[in-house]
């Protein structure tokens, strides 16, 4: 699995394919209830295939446990 997440922005965005960001979202939702974030979409600025913002902080480790 190969995610990038771009901390230094605001909202932080996380990109990589559509099935490993719905992996992340998956396991954010179920082992940390966390539900403050966008839904999928195109990634038409960078050269991954998609990408998802986070609207409230997250622990870095959180999305490392998935990889």
């Amino acid at each position: 699995m190969a995610i990038r997440v771009a901390w230094d922005r605001n909202p932080v965005s996380v990109h990589g394919t559509k099935s490993d960001l719905e992996l992340v979202l998956n396991h954010l939702r179920e082992k940390h209830g966390f539900r403050k974030h966008s839904l999928i979409m195109p990634d038409r600025e960078n050269d991954e295939e998609a990408v998802f913002f986070l609207y409230s902080a997250c622990d870095p480790r959180w999305i490392t446990e998935v990889l």
